[in-house]
């Protein structure tokens, strides 16, 4: 049973991963005279939110959706603070970021570097186990350190790059409080009572 909502799991991260890359198609329709439409697509039936952040991180706009359908907004983006805005899109799975920057010459917005994608793990406690599994499509460096709550570690550091990372953590042999903490270009801490 363990080994089936083990591999239902993988296959539900991949599918949002690969299947079409629908979550990552943040498009920029036009944006004329600082005037922006945007189009990306919902993720069916989970909670997307589409947040817009001018340079200093101030939310222009935000939105939460639960749809799969695509989806367009225009933004008037005259009293922006400067010529810079992000785009991320999230749920409870992975998130996603794009930077755009106004170019005055050709008076429009341009895509700056690549987006950026991270996927977020997910905790599986049975007892005293504790499973976590985390998507890596990218394979890029994720870090697992367990500690206590002194900060002392308790397995040896976990360094990975493989596609789909999966571990399993057995706390048998303790009484107190665990952290995860998980590195892959944001930290992700879930802390665990034995």
């Amino acid at each position: 049973m363990r080994k089936y909502q083990i591999l239902a799991i993988i296959a539900l991260l991949s599918t949002i991963s690969f299947a079409k890359d629908n979550f990552k198609n943040i498009v920029l329709v036009s944006s004329e005279n600082r005037n922006v439409v945007l189009e990306y697509h919902g993720l069916e039936m989970i909670n997307t939110t589409l947040t817009i952040t001018d340079q200093s991180s101030s939310v222009i706009f935000q939105e939460t959706r639960k749809t799969p359908d695509l989806l367009a907004h225009e933004f008037l983006l005259k009293e922006l603070n400067g010529d810079t805005f992000n785009v991320r899109l999230e749920n409870k799975y992975k998130s996603i970021q794009t930077t755009y920057k106004f170019d005055k010459s050709e008076d429009r917005a341009i895509i700056q570097g690549n987006p950026i994608e991270i996927f977020k793990p997910i905790f599986s406690k049975n007892g005293k186990q504790v499973t976590v599994y985390l998507l890596n499509s990218l394979q890029k460096k994720v870090v697992i350190e367990v500690i206590d709550i002194h900060g002392n570690a308790l397995v040896p550091k976990i360094i990975s790059t493989q596609s789909v990372i999966t571990q399993l953590f057995d706390f048998s042999s303790f009484t107190s409080k665990a952290r995860i903490r998980i590195k892959n270009g944001q930290y992700f801490i879930k802390e665990f009572a034995f």
